[in-house]
């Protein structure tokens, strides 16, 4: 599998969970022009999180970033590999004593939606029906779905994260949910990083592949 493959395929860091409990706040964690919080918890008691940002690169860099996984690098994703059918499967690190978690996924993306012709993208994602082969020593993840939109900003880019997520195993509730907001925080800086590098060394925007034309 390929290293940093499936960056913003966001459940990764979820699952890069610790046991310091004091290092993170359920309610609300901050990065570097973003804001993470628990949004809500379902009757199954299945976490929902969203994060809010607003970057001054422009959101082609973003979307490039976030569509192109080879253009950037989670540091907490053990492994990625796209499937021949689009599929993703990614392998995500959890801290110890918790096993890695794997989850294989399907993408949808949306780039001709008026709100994203300056270069956005809006990202579906959720658990395919059908999961591949665990990797040896990985617990299969119970909820892996939600959305990211890549949107312009007076400022430069909007970015707004949903995301909701059960890893399964043996990963107590209260652990998920108080930490994760730090985690995504982290995943989002590690994005808003690789989008300003992206610029810096390229001259040109790089293209984001529309989708079917608007009727």
């Amino acid at each position: 599998m390929r290293r940093g493959a499936g960056r913003m395929l966001l459940a990764a860091w979820l699952a890069s969970v610790a046991l310091d409990t004091a290092a993170a706040r359920a309610d609300d964690t901050s990065a570097p022009g973003c804001t993470v919080k628990l949004a809500s918890v379902d009757a199954k008691n299945v976490p929902t999180f969203r994060g809010e940002c607003v970057w001054s690169v422009a959101p082609a860099w973003v979307a490039a970033v976030l569509t192109d996984p080879a253009r950037g690098n989670s540091s907490m994703l053990k492994a990625s590999e796209r499937l021949e059918d689009g599929r993703i499967v990614n392998v995500q690190k959890t801290g110890w004593p918790f096993e890695d978690r794997q989850s294989t996924i399907e993408v949808n993306d949306e780039v001709n939606d008026e709100p994203l012709q300056s270069g956005g993208v809006r990202r579906r994602y959720r658990l395919s029906n059908e999961q591949a082969p665990l990797a040896k020593g990985a617990v299969q993840v119970a909820v892996d779905e939600g959305s990211w939109e890549i949107a312009a900003h007076p400022s430069g880019t909007r970015v707004v994260l949903e995301m909701t997520y059960e890893p399964g195993g043996n990963l107590p509730t209260r652990i998920v949910q108080s930490l994760s907001p730090k985690y995504i925080a982290k995943g989002l800086d590690e994005l808003r990083a690789d989008a300003e590098k992206l610029a810096r060394e390229n001259p040109a925007p790089p293209n984001v592949a529309s989708g079917p034309p608007k009727e």
